[in-house]
């Protein structure tokens, strides 16, 4: 049984420079857009084999991916209408690299009432992989909150080997990724000409437990910062 028990949130928006408000409601603004995150994937599990003598086997793992842009994208930002979230057009976060590692270790104790109790504890290999040229999309839920779309092109991350650190397949299924952190823009910092270059930040951290078969628990934690640069237009 897998459960969701939730988690917390924390949202920043930054300005990196300031001026006097500009007189004009522009319609559009156009940026250059950067991208940086991290995101982790910590787990750690028991599962017990009870026979003459019991055998609990405890494993902690760690998933970590780090995401960059190489180049810069340009996405135009349109003025809503009152009350609606902001609208990109585009809103695609083009050329995004990144690499990505899973390590963990694994304790097994054997133990019983006419058992010796032995314990073994091991490392596993590191594993890692790597992509480029992955995509994501800028979209606004509701008004003054941006959120991240799921990584396309980045399957190469999701691919490890499950046998060492062992990941059940409630684990597994828990495909860590940017939209599970959102982050406030405004529409004025956004049409606010006099201010060159802002960014905003999500961090969100999400606690999963599971039952039954294996007992655990895994923590998700994303964070990520997005960085505008305006354009002239």
């Amino acid at each position: 049984m897998l459960r969701r028990v939730g988690g917390f949130a924390v949202l920043a928006a930054f300005l990196l420079a300031w001026g006097a408000a500009d007189a004009a409601t522009p319609k559009r603004a156009a940026f250059r857009v950067t991208l940086t995150g991290t995101l982790t994937k910590d787990w750690t599990v028991r599962r017990t084999v009870s026979a003459e003598c019991d055998e609990v086997t405890t494993t902690t793992g760690r998933w970590k991916l780090t995401v960059a842009t190489r180049r810069p994208s340009a996405i135009v930002i349109v003025r809503p209408a009152p009350g609606r979230p902001l609208r990109f057009s585009p809103g695609l976060v083009r050329s995004i690299a990144g690499s990505a590692s899973q390590t963990g270790s694994v304790r097994k104790v054997t133990q019983g009432p006419r058992c010796e109790r032995v314990v073994r504890s091991s490392n596993c290999a590191t594993q890692r992989a790597s992509f480029r040229g992955a995509t994501t999309r800028l979209t606004s839920p509701v008004r003054g909150k941006v959120r991240l779309t799921r990584l396309q092109g980045a399957s190469t991350v999701r691919s490890f080997s499950g046998n060492c650190p062992e990941e059940p397949a409630d684990i597994r299924s828990l495909k860590t990724d940017l939209d599970l952190a959102d982050a406030p823009l405004s529409v004025a910092d956004v049409f606010d000409r006099s201010v060159p270059r802002f960014f905003i930040a999500g961090d969100s951290v999400l606690e999963t437990t599971i039952e039954e078969e294996y007992d655990g628990k895994a923590v998700e934690r994303v964070r990520w910062r997005l960085t505008f640069t305006r354009l002239a237009v």
